[in-house]
């Protein structure tokens, strides 16, 4: 049954903004049909079995942006019906993005990509609801067992794993992303100390790495950039997520080789370039406020 079946979680930031019609009109409009719909809350409990295909042990930077995305704020859970329901669920989500997205992490609505997302997530958002209930065909238990959404990948150091000591570092961004990362020009590129050469090359993201969680590509930055300090490069991380093709690190071409060979390593797209291209790419990006998507199990 659930081949047929997808869901549409309205978040906090489009409930208040009162855009529920918006989604269910544009649920309608990609020919699914709302069999259900309710209100939801979700506590710090219920984020971590809803995205218990992302441990939080492992990944606490992922699972922060779901507290601050999900935590503690009504919601609203719609169960849509119809032919090929995943891929209509994502048209309607992109449509209203495309209309009502304000700034990095006020994007309104999230839908599943697949049968293993809808039926973990809606075993949670289902609560008390017996059709939302009666649309599983998985139970999963204790949630312990779930199948990972990420790739073992790149982790953060055991000293970056409190999330409480995440927080105070990310909470800033997430209340006032303009004054953080929200800007072409912020932050700086990561430059090594001790360059023997022009440092006039640069590496940067030429896509939004989906497959990868926040941790995974935080780690990816501490492992290949020497002494890159953890701030730096969540800063960077978060804005190169946000903004296409986000320069990352500066060097000479040898360390700009070495650089994009770690970060691929870690599965990372970073091309290399020279400066004068990227000077050019950065004014053509302030010109047209080109974005890109947002990585990881938070901004789908």
């Amino acid at each position: 049954m659930s081949s047929t079946h997808s869901l549409l979680l309205i978040k906090p930031d489009g409930v208040e903004r009162q855009l529920q019609q918006a989604v269910v009109e544009a649920a309608e409009e990609a020919g699914l049909t709302v069999v259900c719909r309710h209100r939801l809350l979700l506590g710090e409990e219920e984020i971590v079995r809803a995205w218990a295909d992302t441990r939080r042990s492992e990944h606490p930077l992922e699972h922060l942006s779901l507290d601050f995305w999900y935590g503690g704020r009504p919601m609203e859970v719609l169960l849509v019906r119809g032919p090929d329901a995943f891929t209509r669920a994502n048209r309607a989500k992109s449509v209203v993005r495309a209309a009502y997205r304000l700034g990095p992490f006020g994007n309104v609505v999230h839908a599943p990509d697949h049968t293993g997302e809808f039926e973990l997530q809606l075993s949670v958002f289902a609560g008390d609801c017996p059709t939302c209930a009666g649309t599983l065909s998985t139970h999963f238990g204790d949630y312990g067992d779930v199948p990972q959404a990420y790739p073992p990948g790149a982790l953060l150091p055991a000293a970056w794993r409190d999330i409480e000591r995440l927080r105070e570092l990310a909470q800033p961004m997430w209340e006032d992303p303009a004054s953080c990362f929200w800007r072409p020009t912020y932050p700086q590129p990561y430059r090594s100390g001790e360059s023997a050469g022009a440092q006039d090359h640069a590496v940067y993201i030429a896509a939004s790495p989906n497959q990868l969680s926040f941790d995974n590509l935080v780690g990816a930055m501490l492992t290949a950039l020497p002494g890159i300090a953890f701030p730096h490069a969540l800063e960077l991380i978060v804005s190169a997520l946000h903004h296409q093709d986000f320069t990352l690190a500066v060097g000479t071409l040898a360390e700009c080789e070495r650089y994009r060979d770690a970060l691929m390593a870690q599965g990372l797209n970073t091309p290399v370039r020279t400066l004068a291209q990227d000077a050019v790419r950065r004014r053509e990006q302030i010109r047209t406020g080109a974005t890109v998507g947002t990585s990881g199990a938070a901004a789908a």
